[in-house]
């Protein structure tokens, strides 16, 4: 669970425009990097969430001594602790509770996917009025995706397309921009890696227009820190399936 008092670095009186959600977990090697380049962002008024999952090295510490010395106008920070370590899909219902924004994106704390793109899928939502965007890789440039993994995805991608008739390159894109009433409406219960397969599955059967816009993907290795596994890939065919033919909504 949360801190009950996250801290709020600076106020703005507007609504912002988008949340920008960051789930960590064990990241001190790269949540600095990160976190300035989301703060940097040339958007006119948005808010950054960063919910650390209990880590275990200095992720804590280093987003702490950040958040002490920053300060932009059209940028507020929240910072948020889970008293013990619950997942990511957890570290998301965390923020997406404080979410003030109009859209919700998720930005993973390590390297692999470039903040620079997020803008073109606000830009997108915004101008051709999508409530939601996905940045896909496969439409892309693709970076450091070992071959098993890359035809891992391509195959999910293939048999959520035919099970739900739906033209989806990448449905495990860390990048997913909704409308957040929207996302609060789904009331996602998955606390693990499946949060991307039941989100995605809830909003084709709800027949919500998925729009999909090209971004840059740089991946990771196990010795980096990279923490999804063979498990996880089958714990996915198992929920595509389930939310398919399953009764959730």
């Amino acid at each position: 669970m949360p801190n009950k008092n996250p801290r709020n670095n600076t106020e703005h009186s507007s609504k912002p425009l988008l949340s920008i959600l960051v789930p960590v977990y064990n990241e001190e090697a790269t949540i600095k990097e990160i976190i300035e380049k989301i703060t940097s962002l040339p958007i006119k008024n948005y808010e950054v969430l960063i919910v650390d999952d209990k880590s275990k090295d200095k992720s804590k510490e280093i987003i702490e001594k950040f958040s002490q010395k920053f300060n932009k106008p059209n940028v507020k920070l929240k910072i948020l602790t889970h008293d013990k370590n619950s997942g990511k899909g957890a570290g998301i219902k965390s923020g997406l509770e404080l979410a003030k924004g109009e859209y919700f994106i998720i930005q993973d704390a390590d390297l692999e996917y470039d903040p620079a793109d997020i803008p073109d899928l606000l830009k997108s939502a915004i101008e051709d009025d999508h409530t939601v965007v996905y940045g896909s890789r496969f439409m892309g440039k693709i970076q450091g995706m070992p071959l098993a993994n890359n035809y891992a995805n391509r195959l999910y991608n293939f048999l959520l397309r035919r099970l739900y008739n739906t033209s989806i390159t990448d449905m495990h894109t860390c990048y997913k921009l909704v409308n957040t009433k929207l996302m609060l409406d789904l009331e996602m219960s998955s606390e693990g890696f499946d949060y991307a397969t039941e989100l995605i599955s809830k909003l084709l059967r709800r027949s919500v227009a998925i729009h999909e816009v090209p971004i840059n993907y740089n991946g990771r290795s196990k010795k980096e820190g990279k923490k999804i596994g063979v498990k996880d890939g089958i714990d996915c065919a198992y929920m595509i399936l389930k939310y398919r033919f399953g009764k959730s909504t």
